[in-house]
C-alpha cells in the first residue's frame, strides 16, 4: 500500500514539475493578453478605456516588442490614460500583455 501511494505521489510531483506547478489558466498566453488588451477594467482602470481604445487591433504597436522597457511602458499607459494601478512586472497579466504585443510584430 505504501508503495502504491509513494508511486502515485512521485507521478504527481513529476507532472507538477513539468507544468511548473502553475495551472494552465494561470499561465501567460497571447489569448489572455488579447483579452486584457481589450478590457476596460484592466488593473482597476477607471477611465472607461482599454489599450485597444488608443491602439485599435494593436495599431502602432507592431514594433513595440522592441521597446527596451516594454513592461514599464505598459504600466505608464495603465497608470495614465487607463487610470488604473500598475501591474507587477512578474505577473501573469503583464507577461500575457507582452506576449500579445509581441504577437503583433511585423
Amino acid at each position: 500500500m505504501k508503495r502504491v501511494i509513494a508511486s502515485a505521489l512521485a507521478g504527481m510531483l513529476s507532472v507538477s514539475a513539468f507544468s511548473c506547478g502553475v495551472p494552465a489558466a494561470e499561465r501567460p498566453s497571447v489569448e489572455k493578453g488579447r483579452e486584457l488588451f481589450n478590457s476596460v477594467t484592466l488593473a482597476g482602470a477607471t477611465s472607461g478605456k482599454s489599450c485597444n481604445s488608443c491602439h485599435p487591433k494593436g495599431s502602432g504597436l507592431e514594433k513595440g516588442w522592441k521597446h527596451p522597457n516594454l513592461s514599464g511602458q505598459i504600466n505608464t499607459c495603465i497608470a495614465g490614460p487607463l487610470q488604473g494601478t500598475k501591474l507587477d512586472v512578474n505577473s501573469v497579466a503583464m507577461h500575457s500583455l507582452i506576449l500579445y504585443i509581441r504577437s503583433l510584430k511585423q
